[in-house]
C-alpha cells in the first residue's frame, strides 16, 4: 500500500457527500484494518435524540467502502450486494470510532466487517457489507 494510492483514495471519498458530511478521517490503515473518526451532527439525531439509525449504517457503509479501495490499491471500488447490520447500542451526537477489517478479497467478491464504537469506546453497531468489486482502472 503506498502511501500515494491512500491519498488518492482518501481524495475520491472526500469528493463525495457522506464522507464530508460525517467529516469521516482516517487514523490508520494497515493489512486491510483501518481505523476512522466521525464526527456526528444533530441532523443525525431520531426524536429520541440518539443517532438514527440509517445514519450508523452509513457511516458503516462508507468506512467498509473506503477500505475496499485503499485495500485495491485506488483499482476497485465496491458495488454493494449486502449490507447486514446489528445495532448494540445507541450513538450519540459528537465523536464516534469506526474500525473495518477485510475479511475476505476475491476475485468479483469482497466481504468487510465494521464496528462503531460509542466516544467512551463502547460498541455501538457491527456490520458485515458484501459487495461486487468495480474496476477504476
Amino acid at each position: 500500500m503506498s502511501d500515494h494510492n491512500i491519498e488518492r483514495s482518501l481524495a475520491r471519498a472526500a469528493k463525495g457527500n457522506v464522507t464530508k458530511f460525517f467529516s469521516l478521517k482516517m487514523i490508520s490503515f494497515k493489512g486491510g484494518r483501518a481505523e476512522f473518526n466521525v464526527d456526528i451532527p444533530d441532523t443525525c439525531l431520531n426524536p429520541l435524540g440518539t443517532v438514527q439509525g440509517g445514519m450508523v449504517a452509513s457511516i458503516l457503509d462508507e468506512a467498509t467502502s473506503l477500505t475496499v479501495n485503499i485495500y485495491s490499491e485506488d483499482k476497485m471500488l465496491p458495488n454493494s450486494t449486502d449490507i447486514h447490520i446489528t445495532f448494540h447500542r445507541a450513538l450519540k451526537k459528537g465523536t464516534a470510532k469506526v474500525q473495518t477489517k477485510i475479511i475476505k478479497y476475491g476475485k468479483n467478491i469482497v466481504s468487510v466487517e465494521g464496528k462503531a464504537f460509542s466516544d467512551e469506546g463502547k460498541l455501538a453497531a457491527t456490520v458485515l457489507h458484501t459487495a461486487i468489486l468495480k474496476s477504476l482502472v
